[in-house]
């Protein structure tokens, strides 16, 4: 019964993707330094991730996935967002970067309310429009626990946000993707669910100082049939691309500190 049931949600998935038009698809990660006065208010964060986008266009990229955090608070109707989906519609380039969302109608208060925002990953086409969007699930709090759980007594950070009840699962001109932030890593359905409705893709967008694991990367692969791709920022490093079956990383950034665009061809048709 069950094996039937899992037949059933993988061909439900397949006939919900749509018709792929590429066996390939050329995808580079950012791995960059990232401060607090890069996210100070005022700051055009956009400006700082146009330089890596000139560098994944040169790598003939069709994906360029930047680190979780980058774009500060932010509304989705808002200039900083538009000038992001103008900068991607200019290269002809599909983006995928992370921020504090703030809700519709909210005020950006430093720090934010509560319930006022989420940790979100957006995708902007290449046409420039936002094609979809992930809400991390899991929060990543409890500063004296090793297992972010349960929060101290008064914490904030992520304990105050609203969290997504799913994987953020979006189509480019290329196939399906998956989303999933940081610690939503650490919890295997995170990889699962999107490879059950169709992802082809898994993008697992990081900022954090611990290096992202190779060996989570691989069996996530490996297990769900998926290309994965990670991201983080310079000072934990381990941003990966990673084909399928997860026998080895394509390529990756394991120096900590180290800013570098790491880039791959991965194979679609494989997975069709």
């Amino acid at each position: 019964m069950k094996i039937r049931l899992f037949q059933l949600l993988l061909a439900t998935a397949a006939l919900a993707v749509a018709a792929p038009t590429r066996d390939t698809v050329r995808i580079s990660v950012a791995q960059m330094n990232i401060t607090g006065s890069d996210l100070a208010p005022g700051t055009d964060r956009v400006d700082m991730l146009i330089p890596w986008m000139d560098k994944a266009v040169a790598e003939k990229a069709d994906l360029v996935v930047f680190p979780e955090y980058l774009l500060g608070q932010f509304h989705l109707d808002s200039p900083i967002i538009d000038k992001l989906r103008a900068e991607a519609k200019r290269r002809n380039l599909n983006v995928i970067v992370g921020g504090w969302e703030c809700m519709p109608g909210t005020k950006i208060t430093h720090p934010p309310a509560a319930g006022s925002y989420s940790n979100s990953v957006i995708v902007v086409d290449r046409q420039g429009k936002i094609a979809g969007k992930h809400w991390k699930m899991h929060a990543a709090i409890g500063s004296e626990s090793p297992f972010n759980w349960p929060p101290a007594p008064g914490e904030l950070g992520e304990n105050t946000m609203n969290l997504g009840n799913e994987n953020g699962v979006v189509d480019l001109d290329f196939g399906r993707i998956g989303l999933m932030t940081c610690y939503d890593g650490y919890f295997f359905e995170s990889f699962m669910m999107p490879s059950l409705r169709g992802a082809e893709v898994l993008v697992w967008v990081n900022s954090r100082p611990g290096m992202v694991e190779p060996h989570i990367i691989q069996a996530a692969s490996f297990i769900t049939c998926t290309h994965v791709v990670a991201s983080n920022t310079s000072n934990g490093c381990g941003s990966a691309i990673c084909s399928y079956p997860g026998w080895k990383l394509d390529v990756a950034a394991p120096v900590p500190e180290s800013e570098q665009l790491i880039t791959a061809t991965l194979d679609l048709k494989q997975l069709r």
